[in-house]
């Protein structure tokens, strides 16, 4: 698996994890052995859990930005833009 391949599927993974269990339940352990890796690779890929953690976190505000701009009309009102 390539590197950019093997940092999709953990961020996808570890994403999967911390949403069923929580942040503080989980380590990275489990999510090497969830990917079928050892966990230096989860280290060379984040640095950390809360690396890991960071990058999710990340591209769900940057998820969650892009589809409130997508949806903001200059004429609507706030609350209606956040509702869609």
């Amino acid at each position: 698996m390539r590197r950019s391949e093997r940092r999709a599927q953990l961020i996808i993974i570890a994403r999967k994890l911390f949403a069923e269990q929580g942040y503080s339940s989980i380590s990275i352990e489990e999510i090497a052995s969830a990917a079928h890796v050892s966990k230096p690779v989860v280290y060379e890929h984040f640095g950390s859990k809360e690396g890991i953690y960071q990058v999710i976190v990340d591209r769900e505000l940057t998820h969650l930005r892009a589809m409130l701009e997508e949806n903001i009309q200059v004429d609507e009102h706030p609350r209606a833009i956040l509702e869609k």
